[in-house]
């Protein structure tokens, strides 16, 4: 379990990067109202990717702990419980899903519209606002 952790926290700096470097890119694209070529499709496809395998090992996870935890019940009385099992995972398939829908639209039109910036600016809002900076940072 141990490994799986340190798996989920340790790919989540390259998902962490590869958002913020779409939501560059793709600003810059749909600003100067470039057409898309590889680059931009390139990188769309790698950071759903690392988005997908941050989700699926973080399901992993998630089931592992849930299912060795006892009094599962008291989840919604406490913070960190609710935290851990509800309102992370919950903002990270939201994160997921926006950034998915992202690199669909980017993947069909001719100039990135300002559309996929909006699409991958909510899904690094939805992920930055529920990571554990206190317990990922220290």
């Amino acid at each position: 379990m141990d490994f799986i952790k340190q798996l989920h926290s340790g790919w989540a700096y390259l998902t962490i990067l590869m958002g913020v470097i779409f939501v560059v890119l793709t600003l810059v694209y749909a600003i100067s109202k470039k057409d898309t070529d590889n680059v931009i499709k390139k990188i769309g496809l790698i950071t759903t990717i690392a988005f997908h395998v941050q989700l699926l090992v973080g399901l992993v996870y998630y089931i592992m702990r849930f299912t060795a935890m006892e009094g599962a019940g008291n989840i919604m009385k406490s913070d960190i419980l609710r935290f851990t099992f509800l309102e992370h995972p919950m903002m990270m398939i939201a994160a997921v899903a926006f950034m998915t829908i992202a690199n669909a639209k980017l993947k069909r039109s001719n100039i990135v519209p300002m559309t996929v910036v909006i699409f991958a600016l909510v899904s690094m809002a939805c992920l930055l606002s529920r990571i554990p900076w206190t317990i990922w940072l220290g």
